[in-house]
């Protein structure tokens, strides 16, 4: 029987207006997205150590990317689908200018180790239900 695993998520996203990042009048934002190789494309993420916070392990995912994470932190959703696997759905923020560009890149090198990893920016529209209720919530709920 393997171990219950936790997965830690980060949802990173992209206004369409950076100098107004909550005004979706224009329509919602854009979500990165990644892939190393193995399909689907999936929020950049990481399975929680033995005995590591949460806070760490988002970093960890947030430092792959060569991100930093917003200063509040706070779980936006939660994935109980899979039966061997729970993950935490946590706030990335939000990028403009050199951040997102550098997101959009075709192939861009992980931080922890050689391996190359596929990111692009994804309509909320053809998000799943996860990532949509972690989106509404990141644009709808104060950080506190």
């Amino acid at each position: 029987m393997s171990a219950r695993q936790l997965r830690v998520a980060l949802l990173v996203w992209k206004p369409r207006d950076p100098h107004a990042p909550g005004d979706v009048s224009g329509g919602l934002p854009q979500v990165l997205l990644v892939h190393d190789g193995a399909p689907p494309w999936h929020m950049p993420s990481v399975i929680l150590r033995p005995g590591e916070l949460l806070l760490c392990a988002a970093e960890r995912a947030a430092y792959a990317l060569g991100l930093v994470l917003p200063h509040r932190h706070r779980v936006l959703a939660t994935d109980l689908r899979h039966p061997r696997r729970m993950t935490l759905v946590v706030d990335g923020g939000w990028t403009s200018g050199t951040d997102a560009q550098v997101a959009a890149g075709e192939l861009s090198p992980c931080h922890c180790h050689p391996t190359f990893h596929r990111r692009r920016w994804a309509a909320s529209e053809g998000l799943d239900d996860v990532m949509t209720r972690a989106l509404h919530a990141a644009l709808t709920t104060p950080p506190t």
